[in-house]
């Protein structure tokens, strides 16, 4: 073989190493970048979950709501007191199912932390958003409240263990990676 062709075949070799290396390098650090972004938005997000009004206003729904009102009014039936619990808890999970909806975050980092709040809430309050649907005239399940709907389903399809599934991937991904040093 010519040196020539020998030297070309390195180059090429060389070039094409390094155009895989740019892309997986740059498709690491994109990926890096989104995690990055989650975090400031659950950050964000939770200092909400820290008020004790908004505490009183979760249990409220979640032990009080069902027992001291009827469902027949909707939402728009409740009383004020009632409302605001409603307004505020569930606008809140709204918002994150919001995001996640516009992969603005990861759903499935938002369930993980909230899973069973989400799924009590929407316990609470799925009566009264029913009967709000129909006097909405909404039909085939409606789109009020949908998206928080949704976000309960998956909460509650995620299976109990999964936080401490993800905590032992963690640890077995990090002792992987002190191996590998």
């Amino acid at each position: 073989m010519d040196s020539s062709v020998i030297f070309n075949v390195v180059t090429t070799g060389i070039a094409v190493v390094a155009v895989v290396t740019s892309v997986v390098l740059g498709a690491r650090q994109a990926r890096i970048a989104q995690h990055a972004n989650h975090i400031s938005v659950m950050v964000d997000l939770l200092q909400e979950f820290r008020s004790v009004d908004f505490h009183e206003q979760h249990d409220y729904l979640c032990t009080r709501l069902g027992a001291e009102h009827d469902p027949e009014g909707g939402v728009r039936g409740l009383p004020a007191e009632a409302k605001a619990a409603f307004y505020n808890v569930v606008y809140y999970y709204q918002s994150f199912a919001n995001l996640a909806v516009f992969e603005l975050l990861d759903e499935t980092l938002m369930v993980t932390v909230l899973r069973t709040r989400i799924v009590s809430v929407w316990q609470a309050v799925r009566p009264f958003v029913e009967r709000e649907r129909e006097l909405r005239g909404e039909t085939g399940g409606g789109s009020y409240m949908s998206i928080f709907e949704e976000l309960a389903r998956l909460a509650a399809a995620l299976p109990p263990g999964h936080v401490l599934d993800a905590l032992a991937q963690t640890r077995r991904r990090a002792a992987r990676s002190r191996l590998l040093r």
